[in-house]
């Protein structure tokens, strides 16, 4: 029996709990299994394409190329010169000295799975609607929760394909409307509802764009006198009198905001009468802006990170303050809306003490203290400490086997609490979320999605058999100040899929679905966004 697919993203409603697992999303309540969805694959959907992409592309920025070759029959091929994007960057790089360098960001060209992963989860306020963007087809999927004949299950309302690939959900307060940002920076917003409009042609609902005119070379057959700037024309004219195929969502959309870099998290914010919406991205930046629908006026940034931003938090309790993190060595505490920073605490040194317990020496010669960590999620609660609720952010990390747990204290300070050491690396946290609007549950168990295919520290090396029956979904409660082990209570995990993370080299086809954040760090001579 292969280790069972674990959870890469999970968000809670109440006592409804929505975990994704590969291309799957299944439904829990109190711990049961109520429902699971399975995107179909692409070949079902009618796709003509021969296989999947990386089924994330939160951190990978593809560089695509195409050249010409220019020559004649008597003389050796010209040098190759970009002219347009085509086609994918090889893997693969061929150095000076002959060897194959691996380029890390593009390590997986497949997924593995049969159709498009689940990259991102998000759900109402009211638990009523589940959102989820898969990853290869680019598509917003809306979901209601639905019980047909006494049965709970998941119902499909709409997929839309976006112009870009989402990396990052949000909903609005009045459940309405979907923000999603993309990896190219720019933040759209979305009817939850998809209305349909039968009989509408795309010209009628969407402004028509201007024909591109078409390029004219300046050289003719009158002013070439050679064979090779024959043949040179010959290929600028077939080259750039091609027209490119545009497809547009014919589906109603809005641009919001755009940054010049990857988007990386994003957050919705009331404070006073008026909303914003808080964006993070690669270039180190947490910018604010105004909500719909002044989403074009930018109030201000937080700065001071020199790291990407991977994670944004707002305290309910505290909407004037966010806590963030990413490829730095602290956390970082601002005031936002006057970007002023308030406080940093350390998290290496808690990430450090930790991996000092796995041998790394297989996987890097870098030793733990000068490795580098990418925060991989942020959560908020407040739970009974020292005779009062007070407000408790729990932290994780990529491929780090534990969970971090901080005070945040009424000087607007993180005050280490404790570190949660779990039997898989940590992927996702949920705590549960009050059903009624301006509520804030205090419920003290929260759920933990761990890696069950990886070893403890590692991205890269399979777990032995001894663990296989491990349960993906671990379940904690806060007790006396500290988060301990709930030993009565167990989530029913769904059944394993035949051929589901199977066989070997499966850690392989899931490393860049689990574990992406790393590839954010920019490393010199890399290519800046554009």
């Amino acid at each position: 029996m292969s280790p069972r697919m674990p959870y890469q993203c999970m968000v809670q409603r109440g006592n409804l709990l929505i975990a994704a697992r590969g291309s799957s999303i299944d439904s829990f309540r109190d711990g049961s299994l109520l429902s699971t969805w399975k995107c179909p694959s692409i070949q079902a959907a009618g796709s003509t394409r021969p296989s999947l992409e990386v089924t994330t592309e939160l951190v990978t920025q593809h560089y695509e190329t195409s050249s010409v070759e220019i020559y004649t029959d008597s003389a050796p091929p010209a040098k190759k010169r970009k002219l347009s994007t085509s086609g994918p960057v090889e893997a693969n790089s061929v150095t000076k000295e002959g060897k194959k360098k691996q380029n890390s960001r593009s390590d997986a060209v497949q997924s593995g799975l049969e159709a498009p992963a689940v990259i991102a989860l998000a759900i109402t306020k009211d638990g009523r609607h589940v959102i989820a963007v898969t990853g290869e087809d680019k598509s917003i999927r809306v979901f209601e929760n639905v019980q047909e004949d006494g049965v709970h299950r998941l119902k499909q309302l709409s997929q839309r394909a976006m112009p870009k690939r989402p990396c990052a959900l949000a909903v609005t307060n009045d459940s309405s409307t979907i923000i999603t940002a993309d990896k190219f920076g720019d933040v759209y917003s979305l009817p939850l509802i998809l209305l349909e409009i039968s009989g509408t042609p795309k010209s009628a609902t969407h402004t028509p764009e201007p024909a591109a005119k078409s390029f004219t070379p300046a050289a003719n057959e009158l002013t070439i006198h050679s064979q090779r700037n024959r043949k040179a024309l010959e290929n600028q004219r077939r080259q750039t009198n091609k027209t490119a195929e545009k497809s547009e969502p014919v589906f109603e959309h809005k641009l919001l905001l755009g940054h010049v870099s990857m988007l990386t998290d994003i957050a919705l914010v009331a404070l006073g009468v008026r909303n914003y919406i808080i964006t993070a991205d690669r270039d180190e930046h947490i910018r604010i802006s105004r909500g719909i629908p002044q989403t074009h006026v930018i109030e201000g940034f937080c700065l001071g990170h020199s790291e990407f931003v991977s994670r944004i938090c707002v305290p309910p309790d505290r909407p004037h303050l966010l806590v963030s993190g990413g490829g730095d060595d602290e956390l970082f505490v601002w005031e936002w809306e006057c970007g002023n920073l308030v406080s940093k605490a350390d998290l290496k040194g808690y990430v450090s003490a930790v991996m000092q317990e796995f041998d790394r020496t297989e996987e890097s010669d870098i030793p733990v203290e000068s490795s580098k960590i990418a925060v991989s999620g942020i959560y908020c609660t407040q739970q009974a400490l020292n005779d009062s609720f007070q407000t408790i952010v729990v932290v994780t990390c990529e491929s780090i086997p534990a969970a971090f747990a901080f005070v945040l204290t009424a000087e607007n300070r993180l005050e280490y609490l404790q570190t949660l050491k779990l039997p898989g690396n940590a992927l996702a946290i949920v705590f549960g979320t009050s059903l009624k609007e301006g509520e804030f549950d205090v419920s003290n168990r929260l759920v933990v999605s761990i890696d069950t295919t990886h070893k403890l520290g590692s991205r890269t090396e399979e777990r032995e058999d001894a663990s296989q029956n491990l349960n993906p979904l671990q379940s904690y409660i806060f007790q006396n100040g500290k988060i301990v082990q709930d030993g009565t209570f167990q989530l029913a995990i769904a059944k394993q899929d035949e051929g589901e993370a199977n066989g070997s080299g499966a850690s392989g086809r899931l490393t860049n679905l689990l574990y992406s954040l790393e590839n954010l760090r920019k490393r010199e001579g890399d290519m800046r966004e554009e």
